[in-house]
């Protein structure tokens, strides 16, 4: 598979400080989003870390379509980025989403922690590929649709999973067959929570590449007064 990726990061019109970050490695049709979690400190160290050692594994491996071990990945970065969270804040730690996707011929591999999120645009369907590590996704687990009218209002940010908290680390996995005219789209919450689906949609699709579909979502995010910061990376196959 053919594929043209473009990867923007902003820091919104309500925060003071960008914690997100992506990665972006087309010779390898690797990419991730990342997104540092804010109610503890270090949270853009966090995610920045993770996007250097993401780069220093792949600087590593020769073959453009050797697959990756997504799950040993994670949980190697999740080791490294405890131990610097411990190191740097004793009491708490630091910690971050990651959501990390690769292409192998038509195979789709994805990786995921937390609450960032991978979406395959195919003709007007999109699909969300990956579940959220919430207190809220854990209600409506529970509860069904019920659960939204009980849903605490901290539930949806509360995150039970994520890298840098903890040795032990539950990595989901989710490997689907693109075909030719696919769209893979990676966000971080500051995408997905203040623009809807219907819209995501209509931009891919309109827009002539990637990198105007970034500009475009990260222009609707802040538009619709998103509270946070907006990260994207679409990735158009053929």
């Amino acid at each position: 598979m053919q594929v043209s990726s473009h990867g923007t990061t902003d820091r919104g019109l309500v925060r003071h400080t960008n914690e997100d970050a992506f990665f972006i490695d087309d010779s390898h049709q690797l990419y991730a989003v990342a997104d540092g979690v804010g109610g503890l400190p270090g949270g853009a160290e966090a995610s920045r870390r993770i996007v250097e050692l993401i780069e220093q594994t792949m600087q590593r491996i020769n073959s453009t379509e050797e697959r990756v071990d997504l799950a040993q990945l994670i949980i190697g970065i999740n080791e490294v980025v405890a131990k610097e969270g411990i190191d740097a804040h004793p009491f708490t730690g630091s910690g971050s989403t990651l959501t990390i996707a690769q292409l192998v011929a038509d195979q789709l591999l994805i990786g995921h922690v937390g609450d960032s999120a991978a979406y395959l645009l195919r003709d007007n369907y999109l699909e969300k590929l990956t579940i959220d590590h919430t207190m809220a996704q854990e209600l409506i687990d529970r509860k069904g649709e019920a659960a939204h009218a009980i849903m605490p209002p901290q539930y949806p940010h509360t995150l039970t999973r994520c890298v840098g908290q903890g040795e032990e680390m539950r990595v989901d996995q989710t490997r689907i067959t693109v075909e030719s005219g696919d769209h893979l789209l990676l966000c971080t919450d500051g995408l997905y929570r203040v623009v809807d689906e219907a819209q995501i949609i209509t931009v891919i699709k309109e827009s002539e590449s990637p990198k105007l579909a970034c500009a475009k979502l990260t222009e609707l995010a802040n538009a619709n007064e998103g509270p946070d910061n907006v990260t994207t990376v679409v990735v158009k196959i053929s």
